[in-house]
């Protein structure tokens, strides 16, 4: 029987709303009820009744429903995500009582973005550190929310390359009906793609920003495993963020056979045995 959960969902837009529904309408690991208010003024009475496991915001202007004293959603626990505009999401900001989770309106195309953000939050009531005690919850979010910025990084670099690879797959359908100059600017563009998609320097940008939320896991990781290549460290920050095989598939623009081909041959590099959980392993590398 599927654990249920309640969400209460504030939005003033009619539009988004209908979006939002359904989105957490496709989630299937838990019984789903919703509650939907389009009053700020409604949201607090409605969240003191129903007393909902998480609160949706998407007002046109969310802070100020934070910063409101009458708010209890930050005194009971109750976590918070916000769908944010480009230029809200920087700004935001809230006590260090809340537990706030951010979402950007640029990525609500993407479903599956989404369901993996709200599944996350209901998941993080059962987190647990790295030394099985169980974390409390405003600990578990305030973790989650420092890899915010990577989220956004890693959701951003898979949409740009997935649309790179896209451009290159179009080009091949086209390269036998041009003429020979014409092929010759075509594979030009072709390398270049191929260039950026297996660019260092977005393995750079990516470690500066992982490295910020996850200290030290690299230098800890490489100096327990030295025979760790650079793609086997990649592939354990992937795994450490609990990236799915699909989202290491779209990020590197590879089939999902190799992912499970690399993921089983770095188990065996990092000498753990058959039943050992190679996630839970990583999370006790610091």
């Amino acid at each position: 029987m599927l654990e249920k959960k309640t969400i209460l969902i504030g939005c003033d837009d009619t539009m988004v709303l209908a979006k939002v529904l359904n989105i957490v309408s496709m989630i299937s690991d838990f019984t789903i009820s919703t509650v939907c208010v389009s009053r700020a003024a409604d949201l607090n009475p409605t969240a003191e009744s129903l007393n909902p496991d998480l609160i949706f915001l998407c007002f046109r202007n969310n802070q100020s429903i934070i910063n409101d004293p009458n708010f209890n959603s930050c005194k009971d626990g109750i976590p918070i995500l916000c769908l944010t505009k480009s230029d809200e999401c920087e700004s935001l900001c809230w006590s260090k009582n809340c537990i706030v989770f951010t979402y950007s309106y640029n990525h609500l195309h993407n479903s599956e973005y989404l369901l993996y953000r709200i599944r996350s939050i209901f998941l993080l009531k059962k987190g647990e550190t790295k030394n099985n005690i169980p974390m409390s919850f405003a600990e578990a979010a305030f973790q989650k929310n420092n890899n915010n910025k990577l989220s956004h990084y890693v959701m951003e670099l898979d949409q740009k390359i997935e649309v790179l690879l896209k451009v290159k797959e179009r080009i091949s359908y086209l390269y036998p009906n041009v003429d020979d100059s014409t092929r010759i600017e075509l594979m030009s563009i072709v390398n270049s793609i191929k260039t950026v998609a297996n660019d260092n320097k977005l393995w750079d940008d990516f470690k500066i920003y992982f490295e910020q939320s996850n200290p030290n896991f690299l230098l800890a990781l490489a100096k327990k495993h030295p025979s760790l290549s650079s793609k086997d460290l990649k592939y354990c920050c992937y795994i450490k963020m609990n990236m799915s095989n699909n989202d290491i598939t779209n990020l590197l623009g590879i089939n999902q056979e190799s992912v499970r081909t690399h993921k089983y041959r770095l188990k065996k590099k990092l000498t753990l045995k058959k039943e050992q959980d190679i996630i839970s392993y990583l999370r006790t590398v610091s």
